[in-house]
């Protein structure tokens, strides 16, 4: 009797289980899980027209249009991901006919003090400017460019390395003409790349445009941190470095391209070797370029279709999927300094206890180190913005006090307080990601130096004699 028992028991739990396991495979999703993979709507529909395929062509042979180039590299990626095919793409569209490094421009750029260095005539660049003339026109061209990013659930490999030494290239140049020549660059950038930053559709591309709009606010910042600053900066700086607006902080698309990397990635044919070496290699220069950790990529990927996580997504754990990055994605166009954990929203579902038992925790995309890069990003944009508003004359005297009356739109957007002063150090500084006070270090805290305008001094009138007093 009891060996019957056990094996009613054992019977019973291999029906369920087998039940749930092979149903799950013919199951939807959940309503709110398939709403992830629903593709964006695209704004351009001619794709030679579009910047995102001149930028991905960027680097063609000269007879060739980057626009079409890039369009051509484009389909092959996809269509080579559906086919598992491992074929060479073209020389002239795969591999690079030109090869620019920033190493051309790095000592005029991370000089101390930028504009002297841009106009010497001695300078390396300048020779760079005259032997890639075609690859500044190309840029300018594509900051005038419409932009839409078409690779919501593909890995199109876009060329970062080779952007980063002509964006470089071509601001260095326009400043070696002169102030007002480099200014307007300057603002072709940040506008550019923040409408790219705006407008991505992957992780990939939100992340280069931070590392542009980064490399641009370093120099903006080290240009305004000496005692004598142009007119002309000062007064475009305000303009360039308002904060972040909601759609750039989102990470709406980011978090639903992923979802579809993983439902695309579940059948069982791979992508071709030479896709995945450009994908790694690609990963690689964003997570040096942007200083993040080396799993940063890996640690938001989604589990896989083919997956065992991937077969019970499409029982109740899908509520949980579509739960967690719902809540990840408000709290991002909310500007909250968090992202909510899984378990936070795990707790507030209510999950099968089988299903509980078998995979008590999902496996959870840590999309807090994207998060925190793009709150980086906007404290920069803050500091810049500071180091113009200090320049102007005050009648208060403390520092941390004009720090506290500028607005919450330039407090410290990691803990929601006015941004700090060093002045030993004579240095504006954000907490940073640890959110502990380093005192400016560098190391921990986003510091950029800063020159504080003279207190205005009111002088009170003569004092009225006795006799006018009476009077």
């Amino acid at each position: 009797m009891k060996h019957l028992v056990i094996a009613i028991i054992i019977l019973w739990a291999a029906f369920h289980f087998g039940g749930m396991f092979f149903s799950a495979k013919d199951r939807s999703p959940d309503v709110a899980f398939g709403r992830l993979l629903d593709a964006p709507q695209r704004s351009i529909q001619n794709p030679y027209h579009n910047g995102y395929f001149y930028l991905i062509g960027l680097m063609a042979a000269s007879p060739l249009d980057p626009g079409k180039t890039g369009y051509e590299i484009w389909v092959e990626e996809t269509e080579d991901a559906g086919r598992g095919a491992s074929h060479e793409r073209k020389a002239t569209r795969a591999d690079l006919v030109f090869t620019l490094s920033s190493d051309t421009t790095s000592s005029a750029w991370e000089a101390d003090d930028p504009l002297h260095a841009f106009g010497k005539k001695e300078a390396p660049f300048r020779a760079a400017a005259n032997q890639y003339h075609i690859l500044l026109a190309r840029y300018e061209r594509w900051l005038g460019m419409p932009f839409d990013d078409w690779g919501f659930g593909r890995k199109v490999v876009p060329l970062g390395k080779h952007i980063l030494a002509i964006h470089r290239l071509y601001v260095a140049d326009g400043f070696s003409v002169g102030t007002m020549q480099g200014l307007g660059r300057l603002e072709k950038e940040l506008q550019s790349w923040r409408t790219v930053l705006r407008e991505a559709k992957t992780i990939d591309t939100k992340v280069l445009a931070q590392v542009l709009i980064t490399d641009d606010l370093q120099l903006l910042s080290r240009m305004l941190s000496k005692p004598v600053v142009d007119k002309a900066i000062l007064a475009m700086g305000l303009q360039l470095t308002l904060p972040l607006s909601t759609a750039e902080y989102s990470l709406r698309w980011p978090v639903r391209h992923q979802v579809a990397l993983a439902m695309r990635e579940g059948s069982p044919r791979s992508r071709s070797d030479l896709q995945q070496t450009h994908q790694s290699s690609n990963h690689d220069w964003l997570t040096e370029a942007a200083h993040l950790p080396i799993y940063a990529f890996k640690s938001i990927e989604h589990p896989p279709a083919h997956s065992t996580m991937g077969v019970f997504q499409f029982g109740q754990a899908s509520h949980v999927y579509a739960a967690y990055y719902e809540a990840i994605i408000m709290a991002s166009e909310s500007h909250s300094p968090y992202l909510p954990r899984m378990q936070e929203v795990v707790g507030t579902l209510d999950r099968g206890r089988l299903e509980s038992m078998l995979t008590p925790r999902p496996i959870e995309p840590n999309w807090e180190i994207f998060h925190g890069e793009l709150i980086e990003t906007d404290t920069r944009f803050r500091l810049a913005s500071l180091q113009i508003q200090l320049r102007r004359p005050s009648s208060q005297t403390a520092v941390p006090t004009r720090l506290a009356e500028v607005g919450s739109q330039y407090f410290d957007p990691f803990t929601g307080l006015p941004m700090l002063w060093s002045p030993t150090q004579q240095k504006l500084y954000s907490v940073g990601k640890d959110r502990l006070d380093d005192g400016g270090d560098p190391t921990f805290d986003i510091s950029v130096p800063a020159a504080v305008a003279p207190t205005i001094v009111k002088t009170s009138a003569r004092p009225a004699t006795t006799h006018s007093r009476r009077r």
